[in-house]
């Protein structure tokens, strides 16, 4: 009998575990947050893939402009769509509640990127990594309108893709722990999405596919 309560008591702290970082790792990786992990790598592990030198105080800034206005902006949306009722939960999980989010996230993306291509060029690590956020945006909000798929881990695909380019292109080897420690998240948060019931395999495989194409599309080929 002891033995058995122990065995259940274990299995449960077990699960609980994995609730806890499917959860947390769920939130880290949201895909808003992308572009300003994406953009805080650039500038601080690889300025020479910028056209022009960053000061200390302009790559912060930049750091808080992307992250104000892809991450804060949008969600302020949707917490207004909430309260206003137009949307049932603030996490999204509804296929039918995201349309209005990812249409503005959309217009703020193509925006973002068209004064980045206006002001550094199209070929610069910051504008291609808006470019290939902003194509992952659209496919995603034409797929959704008939299909749930995992915008999070097309989100963590595509940012590890565009890491591993960045790697390969400007090799440092100072980056190949954080190189290493994203790819064990990346992989943690599709399991996550499978553990917590949100998504199909299928789902998730799709999203990892898309992220992965775009991520190559744009900075293998351009």
């Amino acid at each position: 009998m002891h033995n058995k309560f122990a065995d259940i008591k274990q299995k449960t702290i077990f699960f609980s575990i994995k609730d806890f970082l499917s959860h947390f790792l769920t939130i880290v990786l949201i895909p808003l947050l992308v572009p300003t992990y994406l953009f805080a790598i650039i500038l601080f592990y690889y300025p020479q893939a910028m056209p022009v030198a960053f000061t200390e105080k302009e790559k912060w800034m930049a750091v808080l402009y992307i992250f104000a206005f892809t991450t804060i902006l949008p969600f302020i949306v949707v917490f207004i769509l909430y309260k206003l009722k137009v949307i049932s939960t603030l996490d999204l999980e509804k296929r039918e509640d995201r349309l209005i989010p990812q249409l503005f996230s959309l217009v703020c993306y193509i925006s973002i990127t068209i004064f980045l291509i206006n002001k550094y060029s199209a070929t610069n690590a910051l504008s291609l990594t808006m470019v290939a956020n902003t194509v992952s945006v659209l496919f995603i909000l034409v797929i959704t309108q008939f299909w749930k798929i995992s915008t999070h881990s097309s989100g963590a695909l595509g940012f590890l893709t565009i890491l591993y380019f960045l790697l390969h292109k400007f090799p440092a080897t100072h980056f190949n722990t954080p190189f290493i420690v994203i790819t064990i998240m990346v992989i943690g948060v599709c399991l996550a999405r499978l553990h917590l019931k949100v998504h199909t395999l299928g789902q998730v495989i799709c999203g990892c596919l898309l992220g992965i194409t775009i991520g190559t599309s744009v900075f293998y080929f351009l």
